[in-house]
């Protein structure tokens, strides 16, 4: 019986596939060395793909980590996505603690190495600003789909996002040092009591 021949990748499916094992590697790499440890020589290491065939796609260093954090958000958003349409937090506690597990997710450790090395790399400030930024604003627009959320005013729900994500990226550093799972609950409590209070104080909606 003749079977088939493999069908081959086009150009572009190649081209994407090498883009992919780089940015993966490149996440990897900042994530177990740190941003020092992430040279190029280790990126071309970890994805097989040699200098050359990194250039054809970046330009530079810079462009693929910056590719790298823009694939973490994805990957980040993604998931919250995900576990919000299966099942919705209940209540603003359930909302914080989803976005506590996340914060504390093994690649979220990207955004950390970056946006320490980016307090001295102005052309990495300058590149990766404007990729927090959207970042931000896409994790506030899903606390906006979680229903226990929604009745929040914008200026509230912001506030309430920004604090706890300034929280919670601080907490998932300090805690590799010193965990304190009792002050980290009772934070995580304080937020969604904030919450709470806030809603029961809104009026009645027609």
């Amino acid at each position: 019986m003749q079977t088939d021949a493999p069908r081959r990748r086009t150009q572009r499916e190649r081209k994407e596939a090498t883009v992919a094992r780089l940015v993966d590697a490149a996440i990897a790499a900042l994530a177990e060395t740190g941003y020092a440890g992430t040279s190029l020589g280790e990126i071309c290491a970890r994805s097989g793909v040699s200098r050359g065939g990194l250039f054809r796609h970046f330009d530079s260093r810079l462009a693929l980590l910056l590719a790298a954090a823009e694939e973490v958000a994805r990957r980040h958003l993604a998931v919250v996505g995900e576990r919000i349409a299966a099942d919705p937090p209940a209540d603003a506690r359930a909302a914080l603690a989803l976005m506590r597990e996340r914060h504390r997710a093994a690649e979220n450790v990207v955004w950390f190495e970056l946006m320490v090395a980016a307090r001295t790399d102005p052309a990495l400030h300058a590149g990766l600003a404007p990729i927090a930024e959207r970042f931000h604003a896409d994790i506030a627009a899903a606390a906006r789909s979680i229903p226990a959320l929604a009745a929040l005013p914008d200026a509230v729900l912001t506030l309430l996002v920004t604090a706890a994500r300034n929280h919670f990226d601080g907490e998932a550093i300090s805690r590799t040092l010193t965990p304190d799972p009792v002050a980290e609950d009772a934070a995580l409590a304080f937020l969604a009591d904030y919450a709470a209070h806030v809603l029961t104080r809104l009026p009645e909606r027609c």
